[in-house]
């Protein structure tokens, strides 16, 4: 950033390095190994080389990703106008190209502010790529948040060579209003819809038919190779039906190794379906959404994404950025696995509102759209 009284100011999300983090970890770590390397017993010293050990690997990390030259994050206000800049200038705009710029706050997060700028050119977009659509024919810089201290001082240079207008982002879901009054008779007051149903989908989750098959099958020819090992004759086939007893169980360990962690917590991701919305969860994240908000929602290849219902979704929703695709579709990150699609396909048509559009297809199949759901 530049000081205030300059007219450049310069929002930077450029990620640092860790040499400072480095050298007290390596630090750490070779005072650790000293102090075992000199003691007189066998056990200090080999607890000192380990747990020193790690502390040294710790340090060595970190400057293994310290030495690449971070990707420049910059968003850069001046007197000529504004650009982005990742890794290069993604694009720039001057100011007589800009009729307004609002910087307005996300709805329910007052320390979050978004860039909003409003084009004096109808054909703005066809010289500018990069900018996400939002109501209004405005245009969202997308990529970048604000603090409340940047936000006032874009707001000031902003105010110095365009102008700076007003523009509330109005939650899709209404704020709950305060409790009325005592009374002495009934007064009915709107309620919000209630979660009648839901059904909680493990994205990642292995089809548990096909592991007791795949189970019974091995279970099946160990038992063969077993009884050839014990009953049969020595020779060609009674060491080959060892080896097999071994392969068995090597493989059945492998598949439910893979099997099991599938359903630790760190490595789990949950899909939950209501009749209010949809939950997407993981070990780092957490994603919810009204139905409200959604179109459309389609399944396709197992790749589940959903259609905003209005333009000011961007800004309602910033931590969805990267979930967002060029056709102003967002992707869920990560795939149904085959049991987690067929139970979405069971369940969604009965929970989804009539409004929202889904569509399903698989394997090459044209996706079918099911327009029936809940009312």
């Amino acid at each position: 950033m530049t000081a205030p009284d300059s007219d450049r100011f310069v929002v930077s999300r450029t990620a640092g390095r860790h040499w400072v983090q480095a050298a007290v970890l390596l630090a750490i770590g070779a005072g650790i190994v000293w102090l075992g390397l000199s003691a007189s017993q066998q056990s200090p010293r080999v607890a000192g080389c380990v747990f020193g050990g790690g502390f040294l690997l710790l340090g060595l990390i970190l400057v293994v990703r310290s030495l690449p030259t971070p990707v420049v994050n910059e968003l850069v206000f001046d007197t000529s106008g504004i650009s982005r800049i990742v890794g290069g200038v993604v694009w720039a705009a001057r100011w007589d190209e800009l009729a307004a710029v609002a910087v307005p706050a996300e709805p329910g997060r007052g320390t979050s502010f978004r860039v909003v700028i409003e084009p004096a050119d109808p054909r703005f977009a066809e010289r500018h790529r990069g900018l996400t659509p939002v109501a209004g024919g405005q245009w969202l810089v997308p990529g970048i948040a604000l603090s409340a201290t940047e936000a006032d001082r874009v707001r000031e240079i902003a105010g110095k060579c365009a102008a700076v207008v007003e523009r509330p982002v109005a939650p899709v879901v209404p704020e709950p209003s305060p409790p009325p009054a005592r009374v002495d008779r009934f007064v009915p007051t709107p309620a919000t819809v209630p979660e009648l149903d839901h059904v909680s989908i493990h994205v990642n989750g292995w089809d548990l038919r096909k592991v007791w098959f795949f189970d019974f099958a091995m279970a099946m020819l160990g038992i063969g190779a077993y009884v050839a090992v014990e009953f049969g004759p020595s020779g060609f086939l009674h060491t080959v039906c060892r080896i097999l007893v071994g392969a068995v169980i090597v493989l059945v360990s492998v598949v439910h190794g893979f099997e099991f962690n599938s359903r630790k917590r760190e490595l789990r991701a949950d899909l939950r379906l209501s009749n209010v919305g949809f939950r997407w969860k993981t070990y780092t994240r957490k994603f919810e959404l009204d139905w409200r908000e959604v179109a459309e929602l389609r399944l396709v290849n197992g790749r589940l994404e959903f259609r905003p219902a209005d333009l000011d979704f961007p800004l309602r929703h910033g931590d969805a950025e990267d979930l967002a695709l060029s056709d102003g579709w967002y992707r869920l990150p990560r795939p149904l696995s085959r049991a987690a699609a067929r139970k979405f396909s069971r369940s969604a048509p009965t929970l989804l509102p009539r409004d929202v559009v889904l569509t399903v297809g698989w394997g090459g199949a044209p996706p079918t759209p099911i327009t029936r759901g809940a009312t």
